[in-house]
């Protein structure tokens, strides 16, 4: 095996500090080994790139160790020339039986980045890292939301409220209202409640104050009121943070609103998705590597003929649990063509595949629409439905079709039957009765069946003579 490079660094990355390694490569198969090892100190990562760059090292590869890899990535990613690499730990395990060390696991990477054994991970481009911290913690907020909902619902049950029985959402607009009066007064009347409920509300004040009869103590009211509090402080920071996203995007409007444009998915959802892969997908081959990435295609696996499970592998959560809330969005509206798909393979592949592949055909939609700059085709649902229900016409005459000749051919063998039955003499014996279709049939003789246990015969020298 030949060396790719003259010179290759591996970094070996830890909280406080880096070992690197340099592997210079002088005609032999291990090359020139130069070791180093350097804090993690902002100043310290200056003095690493300055070290790589007087060894004429124009190649780097690292471990994704957390987020420790991150400054480092971004000081050698300015470097023009240096091609910086980030590799899976589960493809830069060391071999078994080596010693393990940082400097030997340095040693490692060092190997791997001179002979082009690890595929490098993808890195989103500069303009979307900053979206991309946004929109993760904008997750987490939403999180965070709904995290305060369960303990507001967890402090109403253990005073024995039941206001989540009666109405859907506890913070909608007539729960919010009621939590609200609660926390004030401590106990609320028909009356109170009549003036809260949202006009939709299909529940009765009556209804809702017998599920919430009973009154709350002083101190349960004010940790009800702070829980409220926490409750639209979250709402706030969520609204401010989605602003911030928006603003910080404009850039890239018109990749949002070819987007959205896709049933399912909404401006949220194109912002959460652009922040994780951008608009360019020059990182990707094919629309295949893209789906690959994000968890949405099956594994290969086969061997000696024989193919075994293909579930869908890890990949990058964010992209994958998003385009699997907006499939099962896409699938409530059957007028389009990804529902109806679904609706038509559930049953065959069941609910969890299919919808695995919904959110795969959304994100084939994505990488296409982006490619060519064009908004969805709507016309092209029409077209589907139209074909469905077409195929489902057919179906359904080719069924009647098939009941008219079998009614026809079940016709013609019961004429067949009744004159054979005409032609047959039939005896006149008790033994003999007839069945359904006219021929004789021998009567067995039906012997009584023996309930209970048999009955115990006495031996002969037990008989008792009379």
């Amino acid at each position: 095996m030949q060396m790719l490079s003259n010179a290759a660094c591996g970094l070996d990355v830890h909280k406080d500090k880096i070992d690197a390694c340099v592997r210079i490569n002088n005609g032999t198969a291990d090359g020139e080994i130069v070791i180093k090892t350097f804090s993690t100190m902002r100043k310290a990562l200056f003095e690493l790139r300055d070290w790589l760059a007087s060894l004429n090292c124009s190649k780097v590869l690292m471990e994704s160790t957390g987020i420790f890899w991150m400054p480092i990535y971004w000081i050698l990613d300015e470097v023009i020339g240096m091609d910086v690499g980030l590799g899976n730990s589960r493809d830069m395990k060391n071999v078994p039986g080596r010693p393990k060390t940082d400097k030997e696991d340095a040693k490692w990477i060092s190997r791997l980045c001179m002979y082009g054994l690890v595929l490098k991970s993808f890195i989103v481009a500069k303009p979307f890292r900053s979206l991309r911290e946004y929109s993760r913690y904008h997750k987490k907020l939403v999180y965070d939301r709904t995290r305060q909902i369960n303990r507001i619902e967890k402090l109403l049950q253990m005073h024995g409220f039941k206001l989540s029985s009666v109405l859907s959402d506890i913070n909608g607009a007539s729960g919010l209202r009621i939590l609200k009066m609660l926390a004030e007064k401590g106990e609320l009347t028909v009356s109170d409640i009549q003036g809260l409920l949202h006009r939709q509300c299909k529940k009765t004040p009556e209804e809702v104050a017998y599920a919430i009869n009973g009154s709350m103590k002083t101190s349960s009211c004010f940790l009800l009121k702070l829980q409220i509090k926490k409750l639209e402080s979250c709402d706030k920071e969520i609204e401010e943070v989605f602003n911030c996203m928006v603003a910080m995007s404009k850039e890239h409007d018109w990749a949002i609103k070819i987007i959205a444009s896709i049933p399912g998915l909404s401006t949220l959802s194109a912002l959460y998705i652009i922040a994780e892969i951008g608009t360019d997908f020059l990182s990707f081959k094919s629309v295949k590597h893209l789906t690959a990435w994000a968890g949405l295609a099956p594994k290969d696996k086969e061997s000696a003929g024989k193919r075994f499970s293909s579930k869908t592998g890890k990949a990058n959560q964010y992209v994958k649990s998003l385009l699997i809330q907006c499939a099962w969005a896409a699938t409530k509206s059957r007028k389009t063509r990804v529902a109806n798909w679904f609706w038509c393979n559930r049953s065959r592949l069941g609910d969890k595949k299919a919808i695995t592949a919904v959110a795969r055909k959304l994100l084939c939609y994505i990488y296409a629409m982006l490619q060519s700059k064009t908004l969805y085709d709507k016309s092209l649902d029409v077209a589907a439905t139209d074909t469905i229900k077409a195929k489902k016409l057919d179906a359904a005459q080719k069924i009647i079709g098939s009941q008219k000749r079998d009614g026809n051919s079940s016709k013609q063998s019961n004429m067949e039957t009744n004159i054979s039955c005409a032609s047959v003499e039939i005896p006149k014996n008790e033994d003999y009765e007839i069945n359904r279709i006219g021929s004789p049939k021998e009567i067995s003789e039906k012997v009584p069946k023996k309930r209970g246990r048999p009955r115990k015969v006495a031996a002969p020298d037990e008989v008792v003579k009379n």
